[in-house]
């Protein structure tokens, strides 16, 4: 009976667990106005009217370029992020490889994408950075909020990721990115989205860690009644 109730408990938790990770998409959705005609005010923009693009590099393996202080984010570093701000990476990159390798330094703010391996990952830059080839860096016009404009992508990483293209891997290319459409309202209009969808997913990921704290917990039942039922507790 035990291990039934144990069961369904756990199945319970996965599945509030997966109810939550489709709130943070639907919530995306209907602040951006999901498919339904623009508010007033509000217009398409293509991601080159309103931000540079840049992409990123990997220099050779000469010691000389790596384990420096400025941070080189890949497409790994993106999928292990628990924030929506990057400040750290797994390697490092030296200022001799910035120069020598034409590495696009980008400022705080930018929009990190990666755009292979896989397509959509995301992050916004919490210190000054550069990329591997794996990503497509966003830089904000004063036009665009970077916080609007990281969901404003994460809202459409499924049209993203259809664009994607290669035999090897799908990528989508600077160009393509360039060349993306999303909907833009004014700018305090943006700040205002940015915020309730900063709120709403700070709510979603406290339940989250709820959920998993008790599903933990749920999973060290069977090996605590063992300890009892051998040291005579039971």
């Amino acid at each position: 009976m035990r291990d039934t109730t144990k069961m369904e408990t756990t199945k319970t938790q996965r599945y509030k667990e997966e109810e939550m990770e489709k709130r943070p998409a639907s919530s995306v959705s209907s602040c951006l106005g999901g498919s339904k005609p623009l508010p007033p005010g509000w217009r398409w923009v293509r991601l080159g009217e309103v931000c540079e693009v840049y992409n990123g590099t990997t220099p050779t393996s000469e010691a000389e370029y790596w384990n420096g202080g400025i941070v080189w984010i890949t497409p790994t570093d993106l999928g292990k992020l628990k924030d929506i701000y990057i400040s750290r990476s797994a390697r490092t990159v030296t200022a001799i490889a910035v120069a020598s390798f034409n590495l696009s330094l980008v400022p705080i703010g930018t929009v990190i994408l990666s755009s292979r391996a896989p397509i959509g990952h995301l992050a916004i830059a919490g210190v000054q950075l550069c990329t591997n080839q794996g990503c497509k860096s966003f830089v904000p016009s004063d036009q665009i909020d970077s916080v609007f404009l990281y969901f404003a992508l994460k809202r459409s990483v499924t049209d993203l990721q259809r664009l994607g293209s290669g035999a090897t891997f799908a990528e989508v290319s600077k160009s393509q990115c360039a060349n993306f459409r999303i909907p833009l309202p004014p700018l305090a209009e943006q700040r205002r989205i940015a915020g309730i969808l900063r709120e709403q997913m700070a709510a979603v990921e406290r339940a989250r860690a709820a959920a998993e704290a008790e599903l933990e917990a749920i999973e060290a039942l069977p090996a605590a009644l063992l300890r009892r039922a051998f040291s005579g507790e039971l």
